[in-house]
């Protein structure tokens, strides 16, 4: 009765560890790293740096003909200086917008970015970890303390390159 018993608990046992004698494996991937380590990432880096270098030069110049105008508004006769400060508010109100607007369109244009490697980082982080047999794999955004042996995010950005350069 006693083997019985035994044999079924082996069972259960096996049952319940999934017959597997592996220990569960875990990573832990730095996304930021991965993305800015990337190929494709940084190409996403290089376009966003371009478009912010050209909105700045665009505000620079809009901020010099404010300031240009403001300082021709102060010698200007008392005659004709009310249509001049009416023409620098406008100047200003459109300094204003185009600031906001540029960094509407830097903000829009840096997730649409983020997003699309994300997916493309989202997918290899699944393929490695089916392949691999990963229990589980989590960002270093989650975690606050993990040994350095269960770091996968050198071993993500070379599939992840592979996977881009391949296309």
């Amino acid at each position: 009765m006693k083997r019985l018993v035994a044999v079924f608990a082996g069972i259960v046992l096996g049952i319940l560890t999934g017959c597997n004698s592996e220990a569960p494996k875990i990573g832990v991937v730095d996304v930021i790293r991965a993305v800015n380590e990337s190929s494709e990432g940084k190409k996403a880096n290089a376009e966003l740096e371009a478009l912010v270098k050209a909105k700045q030069a665009e505000i620079k110049e809009k901020a010099d003909a404010v300031e240009k105008l403001k300082k021709s508004v102060e010698k200007e006769p008392a005659a004709t200086k009310k249509a001049r400060e009416e023409e620098l508010g406008k100047a200003a109100s459109d300094y204003q917008k185009l600031l906001t607007a540029s960094d509407a369109e830097i903000q829009k244009k840096a997730a649409a970015l983020r997003s699309t490697v994300s997916e493309d980082l989202k997918k290899v982080l699944d393929d490695i970890g089916r392949k691999d047999k990963f229990l589980l794999i989590l960002t270093t955004d989650n975690v606050p303390y993990y040994q350095k042996t269960i770091d996968i995010t050198d071993r993500v950005v070379k599939k992840y390159n592979e996977a881009n350069d391949g296309e």
